[in-house]
């Protein structure tokens, strides 16, 4: 379940909170990515939930597509992205002490609201 994780992944957790996913949407995706099956709820929500993930996770793509359109994510701010998902990637395989970890997640929010800026 999502606890289990989230109670030791400090960025993982933040992200969660920050994103358009429920715990249990995120579950269900997270579930499916490990190839493993949600024991405790029926099959038909399962179904439903996993519908609407995949429906959410289309919309934040075509989202990220239309604002790329528009010209609110031009090359500068796409580099900044691009730099953060590699970065995330680093420290998600990587044992980091919480300090560390809460200094990253300051530095994300402040990139990831800088970007946003209209």
């Amino acid at each position: 379940m999502v606890k289990d994780y989230l109670n030791n992944d400090k960025i993982l957790g933040f992200f969660l909170e920050k994103s358009l996913f429920s715990k249990r949407q995120f579950d269900i995706i997270y579930n499916r990515i490990q190839r493993e099956r949600d024991q405790g709820i029926s099959r038909g929500a399962y179904y439903r939930l996993l519908k609407q993930s995949r429906e959410k996770m289309e919309g934040v793509i075509y989202s990220m597509l239309l604002l790329r359109y528009i010209g609110m994510l031009d090359n500068k701010k796409q580099d900044v992205l691009i730099q953060l998902l590699k970065q995330i990637d680093v420290i998600s395989h990587s044992n980091t002490d919480d300090d560390v970890i809460y200094s990253v997640i300051d530095v994300i929010d402040r990139l990831v609201k800088g970007i946003c800026k209209v």
